[in-house]
């Protein structure tokens, strides 16, 4: 499994217990990348504890996500990743 080299220990053994295998499974490397380098390209300094509650972020398409993040930032202001920070209730508006 790809993922601990994206989160320490702690997270790993937490998103194991959290998510069934089978899932974890269908998790594609190259798309969980190209999300993860966008939100820390964003700025997104709590990566990890996004991956642990909002594993699903990570399956949809960046364009998508990048273009709900874009909404977040007009509807929360400049200041919308300390914000979502906490409050992370804010990005199940991504998935929906």
């Amino acid at each position: 499994m790809f993922l601990d080299k994206y989160v320490d220990d702690f997270y790993y053994e937490q998103i194991m217990d959290s998510y069934p295998m089978e899932y974890l499974l269908n998790l594609n490397e190259k798309n969980f990348i190209s999300i993860y380098n966008l939100l820390k390209t964003r700025g997104f300094y709590y990566i990890e504890d996004i991956i642990l509650l909002y594993l699903e972020i990570f399956m949809m398409d960046i364009k998508i996500v990048n273009k709900k993040l874009d909404l977040l930032k007009e509807e929360l202001g400049d200041n919308y990743i300390s914000i979502i920070g906490t409050n992370m209730q804010y990005l199940s508006n991504i998935i929906e």
